[in-house]
């Protein structure tokens, strides 16, 4: 939620330094056809029954079951892998990864219509023989292509590939997949600071329905569909769910469709399929997480010195914003090209709570903050090279280069924006300016979905599945992009859930913390983590640091 952009749950790797990948991690593709350059040829649609969805998921409970929600049922495929070359990634540990392209239906209930092709990438295990249930990891956004970013997926799941393939899967419209729903002509500066238009989207996403796509197919519930594919194709009869953020609402959908081939999951500041960023527990979660940081610094005694005045730094830059906004002009790293920009406080308070809550990001929000402080209020100079390094780093001008925008538009118009009435939300969270500013959020939303005209997914969609499967769920005590209570609430339906929160992080704690990364291991391994779980990281709050690097975003 930067500016006027919903988006719903974003690439962390994109906002503070953190690694939030998603994909697959799997067993060896010993059903591969032979490498071919091209994409595979259509999948055959068979008429055997399809599998049963459920709620519940083996064992079934003692009391009876409540009726199963009117959900559409996908007319089942025989998906088949096709192997292709892999990127070029210099400097990989471990054997070379092999990558194949998985055709599936674009919409299930109407398989004659054009193909999806879903990129798909191995990482192999670094065992001579790999365990036989694979790891598959859920990426996050919506947007993200598990091939995004494969050294940091080495980094946070090198435990686990001990044992087992990792593979990273390009979902729908993401990544190397085909068709792709990135919107590359979408202007960053706008993505994260205001104007998104319905031109915007109409013009990212029209070309797919000239081509004979339904928008509405480019939904959580084909991903799970896909996920089911891909494990058929693979030979696989289980497999290890890990999921971050989005991913999370993915997972639960695929436990609906596919549960009894789900050998255990780990739940990554997971978000839920009911919740929107106009959610008033979110908002005030964002307040309630500024108040932990002035507390945490000034507990510690570096921090206190360094910024004695921090409790009320917000309401100072919010006044003085208020009453002068900050100009400045801004290039863009790969194509040179400048703009000038006007940053009024809505558009800088949601920057903040982005960075206030992400993955390690806290670290440096004192300083930070203590710095845009100096310059709004006059005491240092607002240099255009400060506030490029603060407000809109290298990697913001990046998202368009890797975040598939249209695909968080189609899931958040027919999944997230269906369930609030967005002007009561405003209204609600007015008293808790100037720390959220609750007109800017989810505005994309406002201009893209009338625009598009999706239909609302199912209701089933947001029932709460009931499962068996032992789940390990990592939380952010500093997290203001997913709630953390709403992750407890969890263990309500997943009865073999185990809820670990982490003290000094925000969202996304696998990519933020080796402890976390270390218990997910052991999760996969054991299906639990016990006294490990008890590691001192948990329990410590952030590290503040007191001195900015240099903020130059360039030479």
């Amino acid at each position: 939620m930067a500016g006027s952009r919903s988006g719903r749950w974003l690439p962390l790797a994109l906002l503070a330094g953190s690694v939030a990948v998603g994909g697959l991690i799997g067993v060896a593709y010993h059903r591969l056809t032979a490498p071919s350059p091209g994409v595979p040829s259509a999948v055959a649609v068979v008429t055997v029954p399809p599998p049963q969805e459920v709620l519940s998921i083996a064992p079934a409970p003692a009391v009876p079951t409540p009726a199963t929600p009117t959900l559409s049922v996908p007319i089942p495929v025989a998906p088949r892998l096709t192997a292709v070359a892999c990127p070029d990634e210099a400097g990989m540990p471990g054997p070379a990864p092999r990558c194949a392209v998985l055709r599936v239906p674009s919409d299930r209930l109407r398989p004659n219509g054009p193909p999806v092709d879903l990129f798909v990438l191995t990482l192999p295990a670094l065992a001579p023989t790999p365990a036989a249930d694979p790891v598959v990891v859920l990426s996050g956004g919506p947007g993200q292509g598990g091939s995004d970013d494969l050294h940091g997926a080495v980094a946070i799941f090198g435990a686990m590939r001990e044992r087992r393939d990792v593979i990273l899967v390009d979902q729908r419209g993401t990544g190397r997949s085909r068709p792709s729903l990135h919107c590359p002509a979408l202007d960053p500066l706008r993505f994260w600071y205001g104007g998104v238009t319905a031109e915007d989207a109409t013009g990212c996403l029209s070309p797919l329905r000239r081509e004979g796509f339904r928008l509405e197919s480019f939904d959580t519930g084909e991903s799970a569909s896909d996920l089911r594919d891909l494990r058929v194709a693979l030979g696989v009869e289980r497999w290890n769910v890990v999921a971050t953020s989005y991913g999370g609402i993915l997972a639960q959908t695929l436990l609906r469709v596919d549960g009894e081939a789900v050998r255990s999951l780990v739940l990554n500041s997971p978000a839920m399929p009911d919740a929107t960023w106009l959610d008033f527990d979110r908002l005030t979660a964002i307040r309630e997480t500024y108040r932990r940081l002035f507390a945490d610094c000034a507990a510690q005694p570096d921090c206190a010195h360094a910024f004695p005045n921090l409790d009320g730094t917000v309401e100072r830059i919010a006044a003085g914003l208020e009453r002068q906004p900050l100009e400045t002009r801004l290039r863009a790293p790969s194509s040179g090209r400048e703009a000038a920009w006007r940053f009024t406080w809505p558009m800088v308070a949601s920057t903040l709570s982005f960075r206030l809550g992400s993955g390690g990001g806290m670290a440096a929000l004192p300083a930070q903050l203590d710095r845009l402080d100096r310059m709004v209020t006059g005491r240092q100079p607002a240099d255009e090279r400060t506030l490029a390094a603060l407000l809109m780093p290298d990697l913001f001008w990046n998202v368009s280069d890797t975040l598939a925008y249209g695909l968080n538009l189609t899931i958040g118009c027919r999944e997230n924006r269906p369930r609030i009435d967005a002007a009561d939300a405003r209204r609600a969270a007015q008293g808790l300016r100037p720390y959220v500013m609750a007109d800017t959020v989810e505005t994309d939303y406002d201009a893209a979905c009338p625009a598009l005209s999706l239909a609302p997914v199912e209701s089933g969609f947001y029932r709460p599945v009931v499962s068996e499967v032992p789940t390990l769920i990592l939380t952010g005590v500093y997290d203001t992009l997913t709630v953390p209570a709403r992750a407890e609430a969890l263990k309500n339906t997943l009865r073999r859930a185990v809820v670990l929160p982490f003290r000094g992080v925000g969202h996304d704690v696998l990519g933020a913390s080796l402890c976390a990364r270390t218990l997910a291991a052991r999760h996969v391994d054991l299906l639990g983590v016990g006294n490990a779980g008890d590691c001192p990281e948990r329990f410590l709050p952030p590290v503040f640091v007191t001195i900015l690097p240099t903020l130059a975003t360039r030479p």
